[in-house]
Formats: C-alpha cells, sequence, structure tokens
C-alpha cells in the first residue's frame, strides 16, 4: 500500500513540530513531554492545550451536541482540496473575499462538492515568532489575515467539508467574534488552523489527509495534515 500511494503522490507536511513554544491564542500552549521512566524503557507523559499547533475545530468547539473529533467522518478527513495562494495580499487585517473566491473560479473551475479550502496567506513565515505570529496591538488585539463572514457562507453554498487557514484563526483580526467560527462549524463542517507549507501546494488537483487523534468528546485537538501531490 505504501509504494502504491507513493508512486501516485509526493507527500507533502503541512504541519508545523509541536513544542512548548509554539504560538498560541493566549500565549502558553501548555505543550509539556514528560519522562516519566527512563531508559531502557523510556515513558513519556504529554499535556497540552487541545487547540495547540496544527490542529483541527470540531463542530462541537462551537456548537453544543454537534459532531465531536471523533464523530467527523473518515471519508470527510481525506478529501480533494483547493488552495487559495493570496501572499500578493498578505496584511494582517486583510480577510479572505468571495471576490478572492471568484477569482480562483475564473481560473480554475467552480469550487466541487465536497472540497476542503486552504488560504495561503504567507503567514506561516512568522510561526518560529510567537510575538509576531500573534501579532498582538498595544491593547493585546491580535492582527492576523483571516476569512471574511461572507466569504465563509459563500463556501458553504460550495458545499465543502471545510475551512484551513496558515494563521491561528480562520476568523482572523475578527478574533473574539469567530463569525467564521459560528458558521463553519454551525454547518458541521471543520477547520484547520496553523496549516504549514502550502507554499508547496498546487491550486488544485491534490488530496489533504488530516488525522487527528480520535478522541471522544474533543472540541479540538492537534492533527498531522499532509498533502497528497500526483507525480
Amino acid at each position: 500500500m505504501n509504494k502504491i500511494v507513493l508512486d501516485r503522490f509526493r507527500v507533502i507536511d503541512l504541519t508545523h513540530p509541536l513544542d512548548e513554544n509554539v504560538p498560541t491564542w493566549n500565549g502558553s500552549c501548555g505543550f509539556k513531554l514528560e519522562v516519566k521512566l527512563d531508559y531502557p524503557v523510556r515513558v513519556q507523559s504529554l499535556k497540552s492545550h487541545a487547540g495547540v499547533g496544527t490542529h483541527i475545530d470540531a463542530p462541537t468547539h462551537f456548537i453544543k451536541d454537534s459532531w465531536s473529533i471523533a464523530d467527523i467522518p473518515l471519508e470527510n478527513l481525506i478529501v480533494p482540496v483547493c488552495v487559495l495562494n493570496l501572499t500578493h495580499k498578505m496584511d494582517a487585517d486583510y480577510f479572505v473575499s468571495p471576490q478572492d473566491i471568484l477569482d480562483f473560479e475564473k481560473v480554475h473551475g467552480r469550487i466541487a462538492d465536497g472540497k476542503l479550502v486552504l488560504a495561503h496567506t504567507g503567514w506561516d513565515q512568522f510561526w518560529d515568532s510567537s510575538l509576531r505570529y500573534r501579532n498582538p496591538d498595544r491593547d493585546g488585539k491580535m492582527h492576523f489575515p483571516g476569512f471574511s463572514a461572507e466569504t465563509a457562507a459563500f463556501l458553504l453554498k460550495r458545499n465543502i467539508v471545510g475551512l484551513g487557514i496558515d494563521t491561528l484563526s480562520p476568523d482572523g483580526s475578527h478574533n473574539e467574534k469567530f463569525p467564521v467560527h459560528e458558521l463553519i462549524l454551525g454547518a458541521k463542517k471543520y477547520i484547520l488552523e496553523n496549516v504549514a507549507n502550502l507554499k508547496l501546494m498546487p491550486p488544485i488537483g491534490a488530496y489533504v489527509v488530516a488525522l487527528p487523534p480520535r478522541a471522544c468528546n474533543a472540541t479540538e485537538s492537534a492533527a498531522r495534515v499532509i498533502g497528497l501531490v500526483s507525480n
């Protein structure tokens, strides 16, 4: 099976390495890898906030009694992807607009049902500096690119399975208003945050595999996210 997949695809790691210094919403990820028993057998414990590093938000993160991480169908996590390259528009307060989607579709065709849509803003270049990635102003309000609520609603009309971005949140500088979370998760879709290496992905024709632990009742979870690009 491994040979069949790798003969057909290049594998792109879309996941940031995870350690205690990664950027997070409140500045502290709570990540700790502790050695409980050392060699001849090394046993470790791992502690962190659920929404840390490259991770997935399940509908129940915002919507009570909806799908948890464990409930998201596997076929929704191994899907064709559309990657919007918006690096030429990168700005700390930029929001992906419906016009950006229409411009994408003029070149690549209408976004079909069942696609994952990822925004490549270029913001992941700041990943190694938590302060720059979070980009708080004097009042502590963070600034980084996201999607407008109108764009989220537009993409739901395309029946996407999920939405993702290379920043802390698809709500961008909306921050704590979270209109994009409300719309996407309210429609029983999922969200990927802090996606890495989207510069290596083509706009269409590739697949994404996003696999979090199958954690019952979890609203968020770190995930290993990979891209499969045809050879």
